[in-house]
């Protein structure tokens, strides 16, 4: 009991520092620190990988990927003494999500189908429709969102990559879960 306490309390510390990964990488090159950004992500990314919770299998699989993504471009990062190769993680995460929904998409159960299950498992004909189009509108948002990402890397202006990576990109996926919420409740009544 004790030992899934610890890894809940490293999950959810890593969950926030991976959500302010660009500011770390921000702050880290403002203060010249980038040798101790890249020794946190790469035990942040280890961690990870040891105290992954038990989810369906994509979900798991998903993040399982993105942790190894995440820990080869920083040993990338620091075998090379490149920091620009830690800019491209926002990128493969969003490729990977793509990836993924896009395969449940060719499966009996879309990725969103999955989550809508675990709270209602009785899931009419229409529910499943509407959660293959979510699902689809989601691969949709992972492209336009890693193509925004990708520029904000190729531009190689470090203010605009942590806007867009650290705040924009998540007020955007905010933006765009709580739209969907709207429309499933007005679609459910």
């Amino acid at each position: 009991m004790k030992i899934n306490r610890v890894k809940l309390i490293i999950n959810i510390v890593t969950n926030i520092l991976f959500v302010g990964y660009p500011f770390i990488i921000y702050l880290s090159l403002y203060y010249n620190w980038v040798n101790l950004a890249i020794f946190y992500l790469v035990v942040s990314f280890v961690l990870r990988l040891v105290t992954l919770p038990n989810l369906f299998s994509n979900i798991r699989w998903m993040m399982k990927l993105i942790a190894c993504i995440g820990l080869f471009l920083a040993l990338m990062s620091w075998f090379c003494a490149k920091y620009q190769i830690l800019l491209f993680y926002p990128v493969l995460v969003n490729f990977v999500f793509f990836i993924t929904f896009g395969y449940t998409l060719y499966q009996p159960q879309s990725m969103v189908e999955k989550f809508a299950r675990l709270k209602h498992a009785n899931l009419s004909a229409e529910g499943v429709l509407y959660t293959r189009k979510v699902t689809l509108y989601w691969c949709l948002f992972f492209i336009v969102n890693g193509a925004i990402a990708l520029t904000t890397c190729l531009i190689n202006n470090m203010y605009w990559w942590t806007l867009y990576n650290g705040l924009i990109s998540y007020i955007l996926i905010g933006i765009f879960m709580g739209v969907e919420w709207l429309i499933r409740q007005k679609i459910q009544h």
